[in-house]
């Protein structure tokens, strides 16, 4: 399950260190918006408080109006759970059901 959240972090590449807002968590990846774009491929360390979650980046989107979107793929000993902690205004991301009824039963026509 992926969640959507907002939380500033601290993010550490490549000896650097910024301030950065963990957006999105799931198990394996979490999505931070930061303002200074992030060299694909390299180490990235997510200080959230007293946890920390470690993994590589995967991809780094621009938009021109809130900044870069890192995609990191977390570590297999750094993998999430909402029992090791919970970031700050946590809410699930809503999912595509393959069991949903579709609308023309749902509405009876």
């Amino acid at each position: 399950m992926r969640y959507f959240c907002s939380q500033l972090v601290k993010l550490n590449f490549l000896g650097r260190r910024q301030t950065a807002n963990l957006e999105e968590i799931g198990e394996d990846s979490a999505v931070v918006l930061s303002e200074r774009p992030i060299t694909l491929g390299a180490k990235q360390r997510i200080d959230c408080g007293i946890h920390t979650l470690e993994g590589i980046a995967g991809a780094c989107t621009f938009d021109t109006v809130l900044g870069f979107f890192v995609h990191i793929r977390l570590d297999r000993a750094s993998r999430w759970s909402p029992r090791r902690f919970a970031p700050r205004h946590l809410l699930l991301r809503p999912t595509m059901d393959s069991k949903a009824t579709p609308l023309a039963m749902a509405s009876g026509y």
